[in-house]
Formats: C-alpha cells, sequence, structure tokens
C-alpha cells in the first residue's frame, strides 16, 4: 500500500474537505486532535485510516505521522500558543520522515493588529528553516464563515456583522482551497512556494449577505454590531476575535485570485456559487441521513 497523506486537524470543517478532497489521490491517515477525538463530527468516511495526536505532545505527533509521505499541518484557529504548536507539528514530521510538510495559513499573515496572524507568521518561519520540502498556503475568509458562522447568529433575518459592512473582502469556497491542498499535496512542483488562496470577487459584507438570501430565499439584511454577544469560533477565541474584527472594520482582507485559478486550472468558484454549492450539499447529506 502506498504511503499515505496525513491530514492533522483532520476533525475540523477544512480537515473532512481536505481528506475528501484527497480520496481517490491517496491514502489519507485523519489526524484527530486528542480533544476531537470524541466529537459527533469526528468521522472520517474519506479516510483509509484514523488516528489522533496531541499537539502539545510531540511523541504523540511522531508516531501518529511516521510512514506518511506527506502531511497538511492545521492547528486550532485562535490558540494563544499557536506558534508553538505549528512548530512542534514541523519537528515530528522531519523527525517521522515526512518527505511534504504542508502548512495551512492565512492571508496577509504578517499584519500586526491581528495576533493570530503573526502567530501564523512565526509558523511560517519555522517551517521555512526546517530541511523538509514545504509549501505554505495562505487561505482568504472563507465563503462559509459567512453563511455558518456570521448567518448562523441571524434574528429575525438580521445577521450581525461585527466591522464595516462596506469593507472589502475576497471571499474563497473552501472546496476550491480543499482542491487546491490536494493537488499540493499529491502532485509534485510545489515545493517551496507559498500560495496566496483567494476568491475571484471583491465583495462587502453587504454584498456578501445580499448573495446568502439569493440562494437561500431568505430575508437576511446585515447590521453592524459590536462584537461582543456574538457566538465566537472556538474558546479562548475572544481577544484574537475581537482583533481581527477591528482590522476587518478598517481594512477588510483582500487578495488576489490568479494563484489559485493557476491551481485549479479553472475559475474558482463565485461567492454565489459558493453558497448554492453549499445549500446542495447540506441538502445532500441530509437526505443521506433520512434514508433507511
Amino acid at each position: 500500500m502506498p504511503a499515505p497523506v496525513a491530514v492533522l486537524g483532520a476533525s475540523g470543517r477544512t480537515g473532512r474537505r481536505i481528506c475528501a478532497a484527497l480520496s481517490g489521490r491517496s491514502a489519507i491517515r485523519a489526524v484527530q486532535h486528542h480533544h476531537d477525538a470524541d466529537h459527533p463530527d469526528a468521522d472520517h468516511p474519506d479516510a483509509t485510516e484514523v488516528t489522533s495526536a496531541d499537539l502539545n505532545e510531540p511523541a504523540t505527533l511522531r508516531r501518529a505521522l511516521a510512514g506518511a509521505a506527506a502531511v497538511y499541518v492545521i492547528t486550532p484557529a485562535f490558540h494563544p500558543h499557536e506558534d508553538i504548536l505549528i512548530a512542534n507539528a514541523i519537528t515530528a514530521a522531519a523527525q517521522a520522515g515526512v518527505e511534504r510538510i504542508v502548512l495551512h495559513s492565512v492571508l496577509h499573515p504578517h499584519t500586526p493588529s491581528m495576533p493570530h496572524h503573526l502567530r501564523k507568521e512565526a509558523g511560517e518561519l519555522t517551517l521555512r528553516q526546517c530541511q523538509v520540502p514545504w509549501t505554505i498556503l495562505q487561505p482568504a475568509m472563507y465563503a462559509q464563515t459567512v453563511g455558518a458562522v456570521l448567518a448562523g447568529n441571524a434574528t429575525d433575518g438580521v445577521v450581525p456583522i461585527p466591522w464595516n459592512l462596506e469593507m472589502p473582502f475576497t471571499p474563497v469556497h473552501l472546496g476550491d482551497v480543499a482542491e487546491a491542498a490536494a493537488r499540493v499535496l499529491t502532485e509534485p512542483g510545489h515545493a517551496y512556494a507559498t500560495y496566496e488562496l483567494a476568491g475571484p470577487q471583491v465583495l462587502s459584507a453587504r454584498d456578501m449577505i445580499a448573495h446568502l438570501a439569493d440562494a437561500t430565499g431568505r430575508q437576511l439584511q446585515p447590521r453592524q454590531v459590536d462584537v461582543t454577544g456574538l457566538i465566537l469560533p472556538g474558546p479562548g477565541a475572544t481577544e484574537g476575535f475581537a482583533a481581527m474584527c477591528a482590522e476587518y472594520d478598517t481594512h477588510g482582507l483582500v487578495g488576489n485570485a490568479n494563484v489559485l485559478r493557476w491551481l485549479l486550472e479553472r475559475e474558482p468558484l463565485s461567492f454565489a456559487a459558493a453558497c448554492a454549492a453549499d445549500l446542495n450539499e447540506r441538502g445532500d447529506r441530509h437526505r443521506s441521513a433520512s434514508t433507511p
């Protein structure tokens, strides 16, 4: 059996999508963070094998990565020691003999107003200094963030947005990010590259909510609010999430889609198409779960 590609952080929404994109391209080792092992979404239908590791315990990482051909490193968002967790994963991968390391970073990591971006930047430096061939992916805001996180806080059709409604973004479809990651992990020619992955449109929050309303058939209206009181993306994320919203309020977050076009060999999905694709996928999952 060929050596698998390990996906570290396979139980999260990004990890699950990358495992799905790797299906048919490679054997897949889904590596859960220890705290995700009992999570209700921790199923891995696309994985060849499933294991777990603790990012704070390098010995568990070495065991989880032993025999893997490549590893995709995803660490918990807004973790206060994310740079250390990334370094642990990189060191363990090198010691385990992994031949290729791909880091899931973030668009414009050198943004001093956002500490979680700076921790990603520190992780990128650690990766560039290691002796294993590496690739860095820098995705923009996911289109799914608007549909799942922001619209999930909606009350009576009002979607709370904790930044200026007119600031620009280039939202990227998570499925496109996953496809690009699968190519980088399994195809030659990507060593020592840093790839910015942005969507093809510059859109404000107001624009995105309008597209989401069209896709869902719901009456949705964005309203700028203070970050306090929103459902945050994870425990301990309050300070980092607030800093991110403050940066977005002033500057937004924009990138260029040309690299993603090249990697995909097609046009990345528009925001509206991303919304429609997600609705179709959720419908398929619901129908599958309802089938006796």
